[in-house]
């Protein structure tokens, strides 16, 4: 049986590694968390940094592999392009990987193409961070350049509040520079697209609808088909697949945000994976009956790869997130009746039990959620409406208060 390194083993990484199984390959799961729900269904782990480039090769040639692949992660994108490139694997190529893992070369991509950008700069220093506060006099945003899951991103609105929060960003930053940009509020589309040598296509595109909490940049709900105007996602399509095909990514799923500020579309990022909270693996199959992860398998195993087919299904689908307050779980009630509905595909309600500990909500990593399909926006409203309802959760926080989801 031919071994296929997969890297990262988190929840959603498991119908990746499942799909490697179904497909006839010995899945090699590489991840630093041995207790990680994928190491728990393979026979072969490695417990290690996947991100390390050199480690990776050289577990690739020991296994003699086949293909190395992941999903709904960006930390180890650069990691199987320098593998691939190295063995002769199918791959994007190092570079293509470390432009599409890269907040700031995505910005200077997109200027070399004459894609209007907010304004931006990289800094390595406080003092050039508080000058480009300075120059825009308006609200920024500081992104370490590469990471993921929203860490170290923080809204600054003053120059007191920039002192705090650039040593924050520098934590999250694995000793790169940040990137600090103009803040802007409006709508937020994100849309879902694919690459097969040369042919570039956009598979779906949805809305935004985040947490009202402080220094938490996490979706509660990312819904799709989209409902804002149909010229703006004609615009906001036009411009992703302009953007893939001038990042040249000869193959591959991407997942990228854009936010409409007066009318024009600006890139907030893209990525050449499929977007988490499984909407790669379940969201964008369940709109288009297109199997995702075996599409990943193919170009990771495959020189040549068919076009797929794209067939919309007239289907609305969504992810629900919801966080829990700090401090110990004290009574649960109404998981199992919401996961048995018809609607409710993948979740993470299992991970949720009476006495557990919840940590303060520092970033999108610490929510809950469920995928759920409706055939029309009204009932998906009140599939909603019910869960709500239904689903309770107590948390006895440190000041001895009972509290209970944080929906909003």
């Amino acid at each position: 049986m031919d071994n296929i390194l997969v890297f990262g083993a988190g929840a959603l990484q498991v119908p990746l590694i499942e799909c490697v199984k179904r497909r006839g390959f010995n899945p090699i799961v590489v991840s630093l968390n041995p207790e990680e729900p994928g190491m728990q269904i393979v026979q072969d782990k490695i417990v290690d940094d996947f991100c390390d480039e050199q480690k990776m090769l050289d577990y690739a040639i020991r296994y003699n592999v086949k293909g190395v692949v992941t999903d709904q992660t960006d930390l180890p994108v650069r990691s199987i392009a320098y593998v691939c490139d190295k063995i002769g694997l199918p791959s994007i190529g190092y570079e293509t990987a470390c432009l599409f893992t890269d907040k700031f070369r995505m910005r200077e991509k997109c200027r070399e193409l004459g894609i209007k950008t907010l304004r931006y700069q990289l800094v390595t220093t406080m003092e050039d961070a508080a000058l480009f506060f300075a120059t825009i006099n308006s609200p920024v945003i500081l992104k370490p350049i590469n990471n993921q899951g929203s860490k170290g991103v923080y809204r600054v609105s003053n120059l007191q509040e920039l002192e705090e929060k650039y040593s924050l960003a520098q934590n999250y930053s694995r000793n790169e520079p940040i990137l600090i940009e103009e803040f802007v509020e409006g709508q937020e589309l994100v849309v879902e697209g694919i690459s097969v040598d040369g042919f570039v296509e956009n598979l779906i595109c949805g809305d935004t609808f985040y947490f009202d909490l402080p220094d938490v940049f996490s979706a509660r709900q990312r819904i799709f088909p989209s409902q804002k105007n149909a010229k703006i996602v004609e615009k906001t399509l036009n411009l992703n697949k302009k953007i893939i095909s001038g990042f040249s990514l000869n193959r591959g799923i991407t997942h990228a945000e854009y936010i409409i500020k007066d009318g024009e579309v600006y890139l907030i990022e893209i990525a050449a994976r499929g977007g988490g909270v499984y909407i790669s693996s379940d969201i964008i199959p369940l709109m288009t009956g297109f199997d995702t992860t075996s599409f990943i398998i193919d170009i990771a195993t495959k020189q040549h790869v068919e076009r797929p087919v794209i067939s919309k299904k007239n289907k609305v689908v969504c992810y629900v997130a919801f966080f829990l307050p700090a401090g110990l779980v004290t009574s649960i009630s109404g998981i199992d009746e919401v996961v048995a509905q018809p609607y409710v595909y993948h979740n993470n309600l299992e991970h949720l039990a009476v006495g557990k500990k919840i940590k303060e909500n520092t970033d999108k990593t610490s929510r809950y959620f469920m995928v759920l399909a409706a055939d029309r926006a009204e009932d998906m409203d009140s599939y909603i409406d019910w869960i709500k309802k239904r689903l309770k959760v107590v948390v006895t926080t440190e000041h001895n208060k009972n509290e209970g989801i944080i929906w909003m």
